[in-house]
């Protein structure tokens, strides 16, 4: 009976992997220039993937539901941030930067932190997700993930979990209004 138990989880396990797209890399950075404890509200950037609006409708609707979850709502008229997000087909060189914890940074406001740049060789099929202060249309926080295309089945909800693995980045809740 042991046994049996075991196999049905290696097998589940199998079966979750075979899902998930090979070697996705995901990693973000962020601008010490964020106001990130006043940010309430967001809307949507045009979608610059030309190739299909089911794709943007599909990633925009993903991204809604995390910044939701998170507790932002959306907002037609003066939105704190302004999404905007886009898939790179080629491969793509991007400098990112190693920095400390954003939930540690966002509680300390150091202001003695550097960027430590690290450039990256993204493969081709990267989705960028850029969060931009509605007000100075500075990026403040960036997620990205690479060979996001790479899965044969990339369509029907597919991205609903590459954007929450981008999402899980971001762990950073709205503030609520008083």
């Amino acid at each position: 009976m042991k046994q049996v138990s075991c196999l049905l989880v290696v097998l589940a396990l199998v079966g979750l992997a075979s899902c998930m797209p090979g070697r996705l890399f995901v990693e973000h950075d962020y601008s010490y220039e964020g106001h990130f404890k006043d940010y309430n509200t967001f809307n949507f950037l045009e979608c610059e993937y030309v190739d299909s609006t089911l794709l943007c409708s599909d990633i925009q609707e993903a991204i809604r539901h995390q910044m939701e979850a998170r507790g932002y709502q959306v907002a037609n008229r003066s939105p704190n941030l302004l999404i905007s997000y886009n898939i790179f087909r080629n491969d793509l060189r991007f400098r990112g930067y190693q920095q400390p914890v954003i939930r540690d940074w966002v509680v300390t406001e150091d202001g003695d932190a550097t960027y430590k740049r690290i450039d990256y060789n993204l493969d081709e099929g990267t989705l960028m997700i850029s969060l931009i202060d509605a007000e100075t249309y500075q990026v403040i926080w960036k997620g990205y993930a690479s060979r996001v295309t790479k899965h044969p089945n990339y369509k029907n909800n597919y991205f609903k979990g590459i954007v929450r693995s981008i999402f899980d980045q971001y762990p950073l809740m709205a503030t609520a209004r008083r």
